[in-house]
């Protein structure tokens, strides 16, 4: 990290933290279920013993595509905003923004999930809702939000912690870069 960057939480509301305990929880159990089914069918047919084995390992592999893709932190520096993940990261340069502003939830109002995840590990994904149109979204929670305007329009939501200090640092790191 060099100097000039800013590094924020994304803080996890309790919905969150609910959706991805269980979510886990439940798919721990039906993995040892679905397991349990593969050692009885050992005996009998190979085939469907490699069919359940298969099928107990699918959703384990699919959580962990998705924490893949969840925001862990936000990186604010003099050359772009940076959404933190465990895989690759989403850069939107300095010169790509045109704003950067408080997001009440009033304005998004109800949205509809197009591409992505809605509670487990977060919001992240491609979105829509009549206030905002189309947008991206990498939050932690449903309060603390900032939106990020594109200058082709194109608009991010992230969820910041705490939301005051990430616009301020990212509005001072574009004032200096003019």
């Amino acid at each position: 990290m060099d100097s000039g960057t800013q590094r924020f939480g994304v803080r996890w509301s309790r919905l969150v933290w609910v959706v991805t305990i269980a979510v886990t929880a439940l798919v721990v159990i039906v993995t040892a279920v679905i397991l349990r089914a593969a050692i009885h069918a050992r005996a009998g047919d190979s085939a469907v013993w490699l069919l359940l084995v298969v099928e107990a390992f699918l959703p384990i592999i699919i959580l962990v595509a998705l924490a893949l893709f969840a925001p862990r932190a936000y990186e604010v520096n003099p050359d772009a905003i940076v959404v933190k993940r465990l895989g690759p990261d989403v850069v939107v340069p300095r010169d790509e923004i045109q704003e950067v502003q408080r997001l009440e939830g009033v304005k998004i109002g109800f949205t509809l999930r197009l591409f992505g995840c809605g509670g487990f590990l977060g919001w992240f994904g491609l979105f829509y809702s009549r206030g905002l149109g189309e947008f991206w979204a990498y939050a932690g929670n449903q309060k603390d939000l900032v939106l990020l305007t594109r200058t082709d329009g194109r608009k991010i939501v992230l969820s910041p912690s705490p939301p005051e200090a990430f616009i301020a640092a990212a509005q001072e790191t574009g004032e200096s870069q003019s």
